[in-house]
Order: structure tokens, then C-alpha cells, then sequence
């Protein structure tokens, strides 16, 4: 909605509630919300509650910031009664499970409480929300709104937050059930947003077979792996009967996590397929056959990438019946083996639990596996995208599907903002390229200006010509780009800083299970 901060907290002293809530849903946009909880808690004084995936996973440390009463580990439609309860009395804490609070300017905690299956959970209420306003990039219609079919994941790729997570899902009537909803309150397009909606054959074909019975007018999109679509191996021929039925059942659009393509750097990744002999193609063109436009995700400077194999995703990629690519350069991420592997054990840093704290700054994070750097990385990024993007006969294609001008203008925005974004310097800028790229960062900011939704730093400075020109000196000073996490710089950040070596809980990646459950997960995903 783009409400600036002022605004909200006028708004919100308005209605004159008894309690602010926030959520603490990824590190590396934590920061992002702990400068509006700090400012609402100064401006306003009331108690306030956090919760999220990252609340369960770095409790102490997000109430180290002193702006929240309040924390929850567990699941809040089940948690907030008791919890409400005790808050009217002002007493009765320590009786709720998964809370953490503040006594006496230190925090205590109850022992968690029971896990519930993901079946158990009652639909979201996007009635109180401005569906028309959302949308993706590649959304097709209005309004739009994401859901959740199942959490977790089995499978274990070393560079993904959610792996070896178990898989818990909902039943295939409760999620068409819950498309009627949506389209009830005028919404027309689902993106489901878990990681492997059509891992379960049946409930695929149930959930595909019921939106057609009951001809709901409502289009959807799903992640997933190929082997979903090819009974569970990668070198299987196409599920045909399944493809068929996602497109009578309303599916437009399947987002594959494609990766790489080059096996040894697939295997390295742990991914579980092969991009050789011809099997992921076979089944993405089947896919297209049948009417579904298929987007492909691929990481460019992975473990075991070479400018030679990074050469090669980028031409498989063109060889592929895809509607889209993304291309993402290999980083690591929070609760993922890379972040144990290089950064934890390596370093001698918990650095993504000391930037939730503050301690540290944001840095360029280490990627030891292989000798390309940032700037290497995101030079062949962007040649990806022009030459994935800049084909003719793509184009002229893409241009057959678009199905609105809103649709049109939302791509050429990108497209701009792709153009005009600067690449990171190799080494010591001059006056006259800091200036160009100066010049750069102030386009791309004022065209971020017009596209709502977009999560831009323009808009963290406040948004307007202002922050777009605040970026673009900020930008100007940078004569060389940030620092990299090396061991070196990881023991002077704790000499100079305080910081203690890290204590790792050993169930921290496997974020959804208990440690009883961990080594059937792990031989369960291996075999």
C-alpha cells in the first residue's frame, strides 16, 4: 500500500489498539520491520508481539532489540487464545507453551508445545485484505492472492533453507475449498507458494479434477520438480495423464527448480536430477503442449561452477520450452548446509544470527566453492537475461500471451530496471565510472517509483525524487564494494565487537522436525 511510517503510526494511534503485532519472516528483511517495531514502540508505548519463522529460530536475539513484549514460536490460531487470556490478567505466562516474554529486563521462556498437522489449520480470512492490490511479475489476472497447499520439503539440496523439512500436506478438498473462497471475495488467479505442491501424485490429481467438476473460474501456479511430473524420476518419461489434468484443472503456470545444467554441478548442489540426455526437456515440452507456461529457476556461481559450466546453464537454458527464467546468483542463505558448511564452520561466525542482533553489518557473504567473484557473477547474470529474454522469436511469443497492457507495462518496468541496474565494480571505481553508476541507480530508483509492490530501497529511505537521489550519492561514495565474510575478517569482527564463537542447536536444519524424526528424514529423502 506504500503507507509511509508516519502515516501508519497516525492510523494506528487512531484506532487506539491494545497491542502492535510483527512478523519476523525472513533475516534479510528482518531489519526492514525492526525499524518500524522500534519506531511504533517509541511513538506509541504499547506492548508488542512478534512471531514468524525467524522468531522460532532466533528468539533471544530479536528481543535483544528491546521493541517487543512479546514473542511466539509456536502456531498463532492455536497459541493467541491462552495467550490473550493471560495478557488481560497480566499474569499466567509461564503456563503457555512457545512463548518467550520479557520479566525484569530479561527474557524467559516456556517448553514448546504439541505440533500440529498442516490439515489442522483453518483458511486464511483475505477478506480483510486489498486483494486487487497484489500481484507477481508474471501474474495474469485480478485480483491475485498466494496460499499455502502443504510445508516442508524431503528432498535435500544443500543451498535451500526448507531442506530435509518433511512434507505435511493439506487435503485436496481443503485446497479447493479454499479456491472457491478466493474466488468468492472476486479473486481470479492462486499462486501456491510451497515448495512441492505436486509431490503427491493423487491429491495433484484430485485438486486438478475438482476445480474442473466444480468449474471454478480461477487460474493457478504452483512450484515443483520435473521428477513430480515424471513419476518421481528425473529420467522417467512425462506423467502425461497428470499434466493433462492440471491444465483441465486450471493450472497456467509451474515454476521448476531447474538449477543448472551441468550434471556434476547439479550432484554437488544435491539436487536429485540430470539436466543431460534429453528427460528434462521431454517433460517440460509435454507441459507446454498442454497449455501450461513453465518458469524455470536457475543458480549461477553454485558449488562446483566454473565460467564454463555457468556458460552452459545459460545455453541450456534457451534450449528449454520455458515461458520464463529467473536467474539467481548462488548465495547462502540462512539455515541451509552452505550457511553451515562455509560460514558457520568455516568462519567461525553465526553471521546471520549476529546480523539479527545488529552486530554486524551487511556484508558480501564467501563463496569458497568456486574462484568467480560477485562482480564475474553478475556481469553473466545479466547476459543470461538478455540472452534468454532478447531472442525474437521469444519475444514475439511472450507478446502473443500477454492478455492486459497492465501485464505489458509490468515486464517493460523490469526489463528497464534489469537495464539500468549498475553492476558491481571489480576493483577500485574512478570518479567517472562512480558517476555513471550513480546516474544509473537515480533511473532505476524513479522507475521503481511507479511500480507498486516492488521491496526497493528507494522505498526504505521513504520513497520520491528524494530517496531516489540519496541512493544514487550513496552510490557515488562506493569506491569499492563491500567487504567479503572471510575467515580473517570474521575473527577481527569478533576481536573488535565481542562476539562469542557460535553454539549451533543440531536441529537447526532441520527446521520442521524433531531430532526422533531427523534420520528418518534424512534416508528418506537419499533414497
Amino acid at each position: 500500500m506504500k503507507m509511509p511510517l508516519e502515516q501508519a503510526i497516525r492510523e494506528v494511534q487512531a484506532w487506539n489498539p491494545d497491542m502492535l503485532g510483527f512478523s519476523a519472516h525472513a533475516c534479510q528483511t528482518i531489519r526492514d520491520m525492526l525499524h518500524w517495531a522500534i519506531a511504533f514502540k517509541e511513538r506509541t508505548g504499547l506492548p508488542a508481539i512478534v512471531g514468524g519463522y525467524e522468531a522460532k529460530a532466533y528468539p533471544e536475539e530479536i528481543l535483544g532489540h528491546g521493541c517487543f513484549d512479546f514473542l511466539c514460536t509456536g502456531e498463532a490460531h492455536t497459541w493467541f487464545p491462552a495467550f490473550l487470556r493471560a495478557f488481560e490478567q497480566g499474569h499466567g505466562y509461564e503456563k503457555i507453551p512457545d512463548l518467550f516474554w520479557m520479566e525484569g529486563g530479561r527474557p524467559r521462556h516456556t517448553p514448546p508445545g504439541p505440533k500440529q498437522k498442516f490439515c489442522e489449520y483453518p483458511t486464511p480470512d483475505r477478506s480483510i485484505f486489498p486483494n486487487h492490490l497484489y500481484y507477481s511479475h508474471v501474474s495474469q489476472r485480478r485480483s491475485f492472492t498466494i496460499g499455502m497447499s502443504e510445508i516442508g520439503c524431503p528432498f535435500p539440496c544443500t543451498f535451500c533453507c526448507m531442506r530435509l523439512s518433511g512434507y505435511d500436506p493439506r487435503t485436496a478438498m481443503q485446497v479447493v475449498d479454499e479456491m472457491e473462497e478466493c474466488r468468492a471475495l472476486g479473486i481470479r488467479e492462486v499462486d501456491w507458494f510451497d515448495p512441492l505442491m505436486l509431490r503427491d501424485r493423487q491429491r495433484a490429481l484430485d485438486i486438478s479434477r475438482e476445480v474442473k467438476r466444480r468449474k471454478l473460474d480461477v487460474i493457478w501456479s504452483c512450484r515443483s520438480r520435473v521428477d513430480s511430473l515424471s513419476f518421481g524420476k528425473s529420467t522417467s518419461k512425462p506423467d502425461t495423464e497428470l499434466i493433462e489434468a492440471l491444465a483441465e484443472g486450471g493450472c497456467r503456470r509451474i515454476y521448476f527448480g531447474l538449477e543448472a545444467g551441468d550434471d556434476d554441478v547439479l550432484k554437488q548442489m544435491m539436487k536429485g536430477q540430470v539436466a543431460t540426455g534429453g528427460y528434462l526437456r521431454r517433460t517440460l515440452g509435454e507441459v507446454a503442449d498442454a497449455g501450461i507456461m513453465s518458469l524455470g529457476f536457475f543458480i549461477l556461481g553454485a558449488p562446483g561452477d566454473t565460467p564454463q559450466t555457468v556458460k552452459r546453464t545459460i545455453d541450456f537454458s534457451q534450449t528449454l520450452p520455458l515461458a520464463y527464467a529467473q536467474f539467481q546468483i548462488a548465495i547462502i542463505k540462512p539455515h541451509t548446509e552452505l550457511e553451515r558448511r562455509h560460514i558457520v564452520e568455516e568462519t567461525n561466525l553465526d553471521y546471520w544470527r549476529e546480523y539479527v542482533k545488529g552486530t554486524v553489518d551487511e556484508m558480501l557473504l564467501p563463496t569458497p566453492w568456486t574462484e568467480m567473484q560477485r562482480p564475474e557473477l553478475e556481469k553473466l547474470a545479466r547476459e543470461a537475461y538478455f540472452r534468454f529474454y532478447g531472442r525474437p522469436r521469444y519475444a514475439m511469443g511472450m507478446l502473443s500471451r500477454i492478455e492486459s497492457f497492465e501485464e505489458f507495462a509490468r515486464y517493460a518496468r523490469v526489463g528497464g530496471q534489469l537495464l539500468l541496474r549498475p553492476l558491481r565494480p571489480r576493483s577500485v571505481a574512478s570518479r567517472g565510472r562512480r558517476a555513471a553508476r550513480a546516474g544509473l541507480t537515480l533511473a532505476e530508483a524513479l522507475l521503481t517509483l511507479g511500480n507498486p509492490g516492488a521491496r526497493h530501497p528507494v522505498f526504505k529511505e521513504g520513497g520520491g525524487v528524494r530517496a531516489a537521489v540519496k541512493l544514487a550519492r550513496e552510490e557515488y561514495r562506493h569506491v569499492e564494494h563491500p567487504p567479503v565474510l572471510t575467515p580473517e575478517v570474521a575473527a577481527k569482527l569478533k576481536a573488535e565487537r565481542g562476539i562469542a564463537s557460535p553454539v549451533i542447536k543440531t536441529d537447526r536444519y532441520v527446521p520442521f522436525h524433531d531430532l526422533k524424526d531427523k534420520d528418518k528424514v534424512v534416508k528418506g529423502a537419499a533414497k
